[in-house]
């Protein structure tokens, strides 16, 4: 008895289970001369008659059309590899229930059970064949059409990208969808980092534009550049956008040194509106920075990160005069602030009576003196402090990141030590 399979048929892919499809390119259906209605998923039994292991091919007949009851395909996985499908011959009654265009003389080599003598003597050669639709067959063709659009001319959305354009072989402007399950709508804030990372300002749209009764009746269109959209693409630009934060950033007349991650991808140089599309948090930023960055300081950062930051409050961004971290450290009697610049040579504190004013106060207070260090400089601003130039009103000192680079003494246990006496 041969295996049966339940497939999905649609007009770019032959579905053999959720996670394996076959290009319908690859199959002997010409697809160029049909298109299958959009109306409804169409599924089909198959057997499988006969596997090619040189070509990858799989032979299969289609022995049931009206198929009830899809919910095992879910659960199919793949049997082997597969590249290329070879379908014995539709029964022609019954395909054509599925189709919305197609021009019959092409199909006659895959159809069974249809009187070709007939159809023939009707027809003479030297005229041209007319298209019909599955319904009253109206005159009906397809245009297949190549071109680029730019990125920033199409619109990214929940599982697709959209766009509009003219086309001069059917004389109308056509709106066309580009099916990517990976694609969110917020990417339409970051279209210009898709078209970085794939390293073209335009992608290539290849369409089948089915006219029926003078009016396009459908448009099928994919996009090698779109179907490279992946998980792996959006991970590394999720990855390059988080090291881009540590670059110089956009000028910006506010006066404002510390920000959360909603805000702080505001800030980056670049022509979108791009905001926190992936939802960072300021832990996700760090760790992405720890990970794939090479950090001179990373024992503290992760220390601070990890053991010393309240709960009751969020990291904080600077990007002026350095990118950094501002940590927020509750101890006994004081509230500590400690300055941490990415692959810095020492960390800042500042320490406040807890009972100096609202936390949010404090912070307020603490963002005065990084733009002071914004404004005059790190040296300038420390040897203000000890001459009472600056921050009186403040607890300032810094702890040297000593050692840190050296086999022969555990520098940041030096440094752990001095940190847990500053915030006692």
């Amino acid at each position: 008895m041969l295996e049966k399979l339940l497939i999905k048929v649609d007009n770019q892919y032959i579905h053999l289970s959720p996670s394996l499809a076959v290009s319908i390119q690859q199959t002997n259906i010409p697809i160029k001369h049909c298109t299958f209605r959009s109306r409804g998923e169409i599924f089909w039994i198959v057997e499988l008659i006969e596997y090619n292991s040189d070509t990858n091919c799989w032979k299969m007949k289609v022995v049931d059309y009206s198929v009830k009851e899809n919910t095992k395909f879910d659960s199919q996985k793949p049997i082997r590899e597969v590249k290329r499908i070879a379908f014995e011959k539709f029964d022609w009654p019954k395909f054509q229930k599925y189709l919305s265009v197609y021009k019959r003389i092409e199909l006659l080599p895959i159809l069974d059970n249809l009187d070709t003598d007939r159809y023939f003597r009707e027809q003479s050669p030297d005229t041209e064949v007319p298209s019909f639709s599955a319904q009253a067959e109206p005159t009906a063709y397809t245009h297949k059409v190549e071109f680029d659009v730019s990125f920033s001319d199409a619109f990214f959305k929940l599982g697709y990208v959209s766009f509009s354009k003219y086309i001069k072989e059917v004389n109308d402007r056509v709106d066309f969808k580009i099916k990517n399950d990976f694609i969110l709508a917020e990417f339409d804030n970051i279209k210009s980092w898709f078209a970085k990372k794939l390293k073209k300002r335009k992608f290539t749209v290849n369409a089948n534009i089915s006219i029926a009764d003078s009016k396009v009746s459908e448009v099928i269109a994919t996009s090698l550049q779109i179907s490279m959209i992946t998980v792996e693409l959006i991970d590394s630009i999720k990855y390059q956008r988080t090291v881009a934060l540590t670059k110089s950033p956009k000028d910006s007349d506010i006066d404002k040194s510390l920000f959360t991650a909603e805000e702080i991808f505001s800030e980056m140089e670049s022509s979108d509106i791009e905001g926190n599309v992936f939802n960072q948090n300021e832990q996700d930023v760090l760790n992405i920075l720890l990970e794939n960055y090479k950090t001179r300081n990373r024992k503290q950062l992760e220390y601070l990160s990890g053991n010393k930051q309240s709960e009751k409050s969020k990291i904080r961004f600077t990007l002026h005069p350095n990118f950094g971290f501002l940590f927020f450290i509750e101890g006994r009697d004081n509230n500590h602030f400690a300055w941490e610049l990415l692959n810095s040579n020492a960390t800042y504190i500042w320490s406040i009576d807890k009972a100096d004013g609202e936390m949010e106060l404090q912070f307020k207070r603490i963002e005065e003196s990084i733009n002071k260090i914004r404004d005059i400089g790190r040296e300038q601003y420390k040897r203000a402090y000890r001459q009472n130039g600056h921050d009186i009103d403040l607890v300032f000192c810094t702890i040297k990141h000593d050692d840190i680079t050296s086999n022969f003494v555990d520098g940041f246990v030096k440094w752990k030590h001095r940190l847990n006496e500053v915030i006692t």
